[in-house]
């Protein structure tokens, strides 16, 4: 009588769980199976959370209030108190909406506080440099008094951008697709960096033309969004607006400007998960394990 083979027995580890070990600035990891894999502890700390810009020791620009860390770079959270500006603004009888055709007039207009948040990213082992998604907001009073929990409005100026409602884009974007790259070049030390960057992108947004760029590239300008709501007769034109200014300078501090709902925390938190500011979730030594192991190439047999 034939007999009945036995059932193949799947093969079991006595230790079910990777091994993770820490020796001097190398971590190795040791797989049940036997796969092993090595990696240097400062590389396995900055996957787990990238390396932020050390600001100690920089002098940092006039009007900075903070400096938010996101993965692979950080943001600057900048404040300009309430003035009058002088601005080139497309005109009313431009032929030409946006371009080098555009027809622009000198417009004297005040804001209130005007906040730019500056977007730095860098490559491993770089400086920050400025990047394209930079966001601008309005208030009605400093950033001192709440902080991080102040809510932020939405700026009612032309190329500040109104994206669909996604939280992978900006919420006022600050339109710099003719910023220069040479303009905020890396410099050499942070503080060069920063300030080249904060400088030009400042430069960009207020001394460039405002044209209606983002009225036929995005959903429309936060200006034409502002407008089109009716918040104050004071602004409903741009003449409206400059006429209010020789009146009282300061009347914009009293405009109900249109709300994002969200907190400057908020909004820098929405930028930095844009960006990826989290690192791999590690929480257990499987966790460690796979890090390693995925990230090596080349793996030795211990058996």
């Amino acid at each position: 009588m034939p007999v009945k083979p036995e059932p193949r027995q799947k093969k079991l580890f006595a230790n079910s769980t990777p091994s993770v070990t820490i020796e001097g600035d190398e971590v190795r990891v040791v797989l049940p199976e036997g796969t092993a894999a090595t990696m240097k502890l400062e590389e396995l700390l900055e996957r787990v959370q990238p390396s932020v810009p050390d600001s100690r020791g920089a002098v940092l620009p006039d009007g900075i209030k903070c400096m938010l860390p996101m993965a692979n770079g950080c943001i600057l959270v900048h404040q300009t108190t309430p003035r009058v500006y002088n601005f080139r603004w497309i005109a009313a009888d431009s032929r030409a909406e946006y371009g080098p055709r555009t027809r622009y007039q000198q417009v004297r207009l005040a804001l209130p506080y005007l906040i730019v948040l500056a977007v730095f990213e860098s490559a491993r082992g770089d400086l920050p440099r400025l990047s394209p998604r930079n966001e601008c907001f309005f208030l009605n009073e400093p950033l001192d008094l709440q902080g991080l929990d102040t809510e932020l409005c939405y700026p009612a100026l032309l190329n500040c951008s109104r994206f669909p409602d996604d939280p992978n884009v900006p919420l006022s974007w600050i339109c710099t697709q003719h910023l220069p790259p040479s303009e905020c070049a890396r410099g050499q030390t942070l503080e060069q960096s920063l300030r080249a960057g904060l400088e030009a992108l400042l430069r960009h947004l207020l001394e460039s033309g405002f044209n209606r760029s983002s009225e036929h590239h995005e959903l429309n300008s936060w200006f034409s969004e502002t407008v089109a709501a009716g918040v104050d007769p004071r602004i409903a034109s741009v003449r409206d607006w400059e006429r209010a200014t020789a009146e009282d300078p300061l009347f914009v501090l009293e405009v109900p400007w249109l709300r994002t709902g969200l907190s400057l925390g908020k909004v820098a938190d929405r930028i930095a998960q844009a960006h990826g500011r989290a690192g791999p979730r590690i929480t257990c030594a499987d966790d460690v394990a796979r890090l390693v192991v995925n990230a090596k190439p080349r793996r030795e047999r211990t058996r």
